[in-house]
This record gives C-alpha cells, sequence and structure tokens, in this order.
C-alpha cells in the first residue's frame, strides 16, 4: 500500500525510465519531444505477479516498445484511464487521440507509441489470461478510446475509481478477481460501443495468412499452442481450428513441420556444423530430445546426427568439385 502524499517515484529522463520498468516490469523506452528532459512521478502502485495499478503523471514525452526480444512471461496488457491531458496512442495501424474521461489499452508486447502532453493517468497491466477466452477479438481494439461519461465506458471508470480509492493493502486474489472483473467490463464495453466491420476481419485466406504470420513470429516459442495464436490473431481457438481446417493439416502438426525444416536447414548449414543437435532443437522450440528424434525421423528418413552427417559432407565434395552422386 502507499500513501498518495508520498511518492513512490519522482524523477526526470531515463532514471524515471527505469525506476518505471523496473517498478511495473515493463519494457517502455520513454523519450522527451524537446531539448529539456521529462519529468514523471508514480503517486501510487499496486504490484503482484498477475496485475499491476499505477497513478502516473508525465511532462510531455514519449513511449515506444524498447527494441529486442519479448519475454516469454506471456502477453500483458496495459489499460489507461486518462485523468488529465491528451494523449496520441497508434498501434496495430490504428490511431486514436486520448482526451479525459476516456480509456485506451495496449499490447505492451507488439510495437507502439504514445505521445503525451502534461497528463496523470490511472494505468492497470493486466496479464493476457485475464482475456483469454472473454476477449479473442482484443487485437483489433488495441489503440481505440473508449468514452467514459455514458453507458458502459462509465461502467468501467467507475470500476477503475474503486480500485484506485481503496486501500491496497488486500492480498492478490480479491484484486486478481477485481482485475478479472474489469477485464470483462472492457471486453463487453468495447465489443458494443464500438463493433468491428466484419470487412476489416477479412476472408478466410486474410485470415490464415494472419495465422501464418503469427506462427513464424513465435516459431521458437515451446509453449507455442494453438490458445496463444488465437490470441495473436484475434480470434477464438474454434475459430483458429476452423479456418486452418482448409489446409489439410492440423494447427499444431504444422507448427512442428515449420520447426522440422528450420531445423533441417540449420543442421545442412556447415556453418553451423559446431552446435550441438540438441541445442539447434531447443533454439526452434522442441524441448525433449527423444520426442523431437522420433518427429525429425519421421519427417525426414533418419536422425538428425545422420541428416547433419550426410548433407554437410555433400556440401563439402559440392564446394570441392566432386561428384554428388
Amino acid at each position: 500500500m502507499n500513501d498518495m502524499s508520498t511518492p513512490v517515484v519522482r524523477a526526470s529522463g531515463a532514471s524515471f525510465e527505469r525506476q518505471m520498468n523496473g517498478l511495473l516490469r515493463t519494457r517502455f523506452d520513454l523519450r522527451s519531444d524537446g531539448a529539456r528532459s521529462y519529468d514523471g512521478e508514480i503517486r501510487k502502485t499496486y504490484v503482484s505477479p498477475h496485475v499491476r495499478l499505477a497513478d502516473i503523471s508525465f511532462t510531455p514525452h514519449s513511449t515506444r516498445l524498447k527494441a529486442g526480444k519479448s519475454s516469454r512471461q506471456g502477453r500483458s496488457f496495459l489499460v489507461s484511464h486518462q485523468i488529465e491531458g491528451h494523449a496520441c496512442v497508434r498501434q496495430g495501424g490504428r490511431e486514436a487521440v486520448i482526451t479525459p474521461n476516456q480509456i485506451f489499452f495496449i499490447d505492451t508486447t507488439q510495437p507502439f507509441e504514445i505521445e503525451t502532453d502534461d497528463i496523470r493517468t490511472r494505468s492497470i497491466y493486466l496479464d493476457s489470461h485475464f482475456w483469454q477466452e472473454i476477449f479473442p477479438e482484443r487485437e483489433l481494439y488495441t489503440a481505440t478510446a473508449l468514452e467514459c461519461d455514458r453507458g458502459m465506458g462509465y461502467t468501467c471508470k467507475t470500476m477503475i475509481d474503486e480500485m484506485f480509492g481503496m486501500e491496497w493493502d488486500i492480498q492478490d486474489r480479491p484484486m486478481q478477481r477485481l482485475a478479472g472483473c474489469l477485464a470483462n467490463l472492457l471486453a463487453v464495453s468495447m465489443v458494443t460501443s464500438k463493433p468491428i466491420d466484419p470487412a476489416v476481419i477479412g476472408s478466410n485466406e486474410q485470415t490464415l495468412q494472419r495465422i501464418h504470420e503469427a506462427i513464424l513470429r513465435n516459431l521458437a516459442d515451446p509453449d507455442l499452442d494453438c490458445a496463444r495464436i488465437a490470441s495473436e490473431v484475434g480470434l477464438s481457438v474454434r475459430q483458429v481450428h476452423a479456418v486452418f481446417s482448409g489446409t489439410g493439416s492440423t494447427l499444431m502438426r504444422h507448427i512442428w513441420k515449420r520447426r522440422l525444416s528450420r531445423i533441417a536447414s540449420d543442421l545442412a548449414n556447415a556453418n553451423l556444423s559446431h552446435k550441438p543437435v540438441s541445442t539447434i532443437a531447443f533454439e526452434w522450440g522442441f524441448n525433449e530430445a527423444a520426442h523431437f528424434s522420433r518427429q525429425f525421423k519421421a519427417e525426414f528418413g533418419m536422425p538428425p546426427a545422420k541428416y547433419r552427417e550426410h548433407h554437410v559432407f555433400q556440401a563439402g565434395r559440392a564446394e570441392r568439385g566432386g561428384s554428388l552422386n
């Protein structure tokens, strides 16, 4: 629990960025929009493994996702209720100007941009599991302004006010339940007040292309499954299976084949011959050696070590001008 009269963090520039990222487990790049460094203040925070809340004030600045590989700990979403000032938020090809008493949310693991003047915002960071089943379309609603002066938006705003007005010495479980309620409210508010044009979702072919792109982005993640793909493309698990059923393969079988193809390419690369087979398999998402070996042999007709020996030998003969027969 924090006393609002004593800021948790008050700093400028790189010092504030470092403290905020450490406290809220974010990976944000904050920059001043002018010659003078920005100032930031976190007035109150609640931090637990799955939910983080912060009452934050900033002078003019911009915020982006830091470059580098995303964590495998899962996706996190920032829900922000604007108290004072204006912000322009962009993600997924959408842009919204956020004014006081509006809410927006972003996926903090995907590229985004927020530009602000002097602002105060109440920020809630929700792990993806809160929305996994109830809001599969969330990818299509990031960087979208929700009015809070009426309807369901007002209900969301009221709940956020209640969460920030309560004492934060409660245990994590009740706070997780509150966060789950807010996630449900926000999902209902977005889909009812701002229905998506079916043309935006696109045909099955376009949706399948988005699924393939999501697979490629996450191919090395050993935890990749249909639920993760569904989350990436803003569909339910059932919808993903339905779209993919027209390819003649199951989704997981396709993922395994893509991984095996990448591994085979690495094994045939003489420049990677110093890497153990198990290391290459691990880097492409297989974390159980026996399972990987069985899958590889079934796909290519020989164990991975023999495949490497055969292809590297043939490549060496080709470079020396020898026959490949």
